[in-house]
């Protein structure tokens, strides 16, 4: 498979809050199979193929209990809005089944450079 590096997009969250980054949702549909979640070699194949690292952030880690009781109850994540580690932007915004999640992407770092 070809290394297509991702860039940042804009980002237009939807009503609830939620968004995908529109080269990583077409990857992603182009996984063969029904699963809802991805094994941990689909994922690492999903970061070669992009060329990038990437890191989560959990809602409930980074609002207050009463914030994340009330969006998680609204299934309304509109007001969050987590800051990207330096270097990353976003590639997914939404719901898992216990939390709401924001993944972020960065290019990879070549070995030895600072």
């Amino acid at each position: 498979m070809d290394i297509k590096q991702l860039t940042p997009v804009e980002i237009k969250r939807d009503e609830t809050g939620s968004w995908i980054h529109p080269e990583f949702l077409n990857y992603l549909n182009s996984l063969d199979g029904d699963a809802e979640f991805i094994s941990d070699k689909e994922w690492c194949e999903l970061k070669n193929h992009f060329n990038v690292e990437t890191v989560t952030l959990w809602m409930e880690s980074s609002v207050s209990s009463d914030d994340w009781e009330s969006m998680m109850d609204d299934c309304d994540i509109s007001k969050w809005d987590p800051i990207a580690p330096h270097g990353f932007f976003l590639i997914d915004i939404g719901f898992s089944e216990d939390d709401a999640y924001a993944i972020f992407a960065r290019p990879k770092r070549v070995s030895g450079v600072a």
